[in-house]
C-alpha cells in the first residue's frame, strides 16, 4: 500500500513540476525577444522588432489571462479562423493551469503527511517518472520534429484552423516551427535538470540516514 500512495504522489508531483514549468517557459517573454534576433524573424515576418514583441506580449497575456475575451491582435489582422485557433489555445493554457493548481494543492498535502512520516521514497520514483517523461516524449521529436508537430496539433485540436494562411494571419511569420523546438528542448531540459536535482537530494537525505543509525 506504501508503494502505491508513494507511486500516486510521485505521479502528481512530477505533473506539478512539468506543469510549473512549462508555465514558467511560455512566461517568459525575454526567451522570444532572444529569438527574435537569433531566428531572424524580423526578416521572417515584415515586421518591426517593436510590433513583434507587442504583438507577441498580447498573445501571451492572453492565453495565461484569465478573464475570456475576444482575441484581437494590437496591430496586426487576424482571421476569423485564426481567431478561433488562438482561442482554442487559450483554452488549454486554461486547462494547465487548472492541472497546477490541482496538483498544487496535493502535491503540498502529500509533502507534509511524507515530511511528519519521515518518508523520501517519493523522491527516488519521483525522480525516475521525469527522465522517462522526457526520454519518451524527446523521441518522436528527435526522429521527425516536424511529424511530430504535426502530430500535436492534430491530436489537441478538432480542426485544421492551426493550418495558418500568412497572407490573412501574418502573425504565423513571427511564429516559425523553430520557436517551437527551441521551447521544446528548452521545457524538456529544465525537466531533466529537475529529476536530476531530485535525485541528488534524495541521495543526500539517505546518506543522512543511514550515517544516524
Amino acid at each position: 500500500m506504501k508503494k502505491i500512495i508513494n507511486v500516486i504522489f510521485s505521479v502528481i508531483f512530477s505533473v506539478l513540476i512539468i506543469s510549473t514549468i512549462i508555465k514558467f517557459t511560455v512566461g517568459f517573454k525575454q526567451l522570444y525577444y532572444f529569438d527574435i534576433e537569433y531566428l531572424n524573424i524580423p526578416v521572417l515576418s515584415g515586421l518591426s522588432k517593436e510590433d513583434i514583441k507587442k504583438n507577441y506580449d498580447y498573445m501571451i497575456d492572453y492565453n495565461l489571462d484569465k478573464d475570456n475575451k475576444e482575441f484581437e491582435l494590437p496591430s496586426i489582422k487576424s482571421s476569423e479562423n485564426g481567431k478561433i485557433h488562438f482561442e482554442e489555445v487559450r483554452n488549454i493554457f486554461q486547462i494547465l493551469n487548472k492541472i497546477f493548481k490541482i496538483s498544487l494543492v496535493l502535491s503540498i498535502i502529500g509533502l507534509v503527511i511524507n515530511i511528519l512520516n519521515k518518508n523520501i521514497e517519493f523522491l527516488k520514483t519521483t525522480s525516475k517518472a521525469l527522465i522517462v517523461i522526457p526520454l519518451i516524449l524527446m523521441l518522436p521529436i528527435v526522429v521527425n520534429f516536424e511529424g511530430s508537430f504535426v502530430l500535436f496539433h492534430k491530436t489537441m485540436f478538432n480542426n485544421d484552423y492551426w493550418i495558418f494562411d500568412e497572407k490573412i494571419d501574418p502573425i504565423i511569420n513571427a511564429l516559425p516551427e523553430d520557436l517551437f523546438m527551441i521551447y521544446g528542448a528548452i521545457i524538456l531540459g529544465i525537466i531533466i535538470i529537475s529529476a536530476i536535482t531530485i535525485k541528488v537530494i534524495n541521495k543526500k537525505f539517505l546518506k543522512e540516514k543511514l550515517s544516524k543509525h
